[in-house]
């Protein structure tokens, strides 16, 4: 699952610019950084989280934001201080200049998980880990045209000019 580019780079920037270690996005086969760094990988896609509110965009359309979750899977891997870069980052989620910059970019930090150890003993070495879930809100606009004019105003006004009465009638969008 990929995220448009602005999203993902405004993810990448929060984690690596708090964690000030090399921070990647997970792929299957790649070549592991030497420690410490942290990976990163959108683990669910999105998923709604309730029915969109319906907007009136214009004559016979609507927008309908579709409210979305994502679950970003951060993982940690360090020597033993492995769990104070997750402190750091967990520490990060709530700081407004955090949420500002991922507000600009559409989304905001529904939530977390609690932190997980992971680590595991890689052939003769214990490799520390941690690992969290993130859930990241965002919306997805949908515009929907059903072909039909759902709302009409009508203004009417009588004029007088002079024993001559007309009638004047629009119709427009509300």
């Amino acid at each position: 699952y990929r995220l448009d580019e602005a999203k993902e780079t405004a993810i990448y920037q929060w984690i690596s610019s708090v964690l000030k270690i090399e921070t990647i996005w997970d792929k299957p086969n790649a070549l592991r950084p030497a420690l410490p760094y942290a990976t990163m990988n959108i683990s669910l896609g999105s998923r709604s989280t309730g029915a969109p509110e319906e907007i009136y965009k214009a004559l016979d359309t609507f927008t309908y934001p579709n409210r979305k979750v994502m679950t970003l899977t951060v993982n940690i891997y360090a020597d033993n201080a492995y769990l104070a870069y997750m402190e750091k980052l967990i520490n990060s989620i709530n700081l407004p200049s955090v949420q500002d910059k991922l507000y600009a970019a559409g989304m905001a930090v529904w939530d977390h998980s609690d932190p997980v150890d992971i680590s595991t003993l890689l052939d003769t070495k214990y490799e520390y880990r941690v690992s969290i879930d993130i859930f990241i809100a965002y919306a997805v606009d949908a515009d929907d045209t059903p072909g039909e004019i759902q709302r009409v105003s009508i203004d009417g006004a009588v004029n007088d000019t002079g024993g001559d009465l007309t009638f004047h009638q629009t119709i427009g969008e509300t």
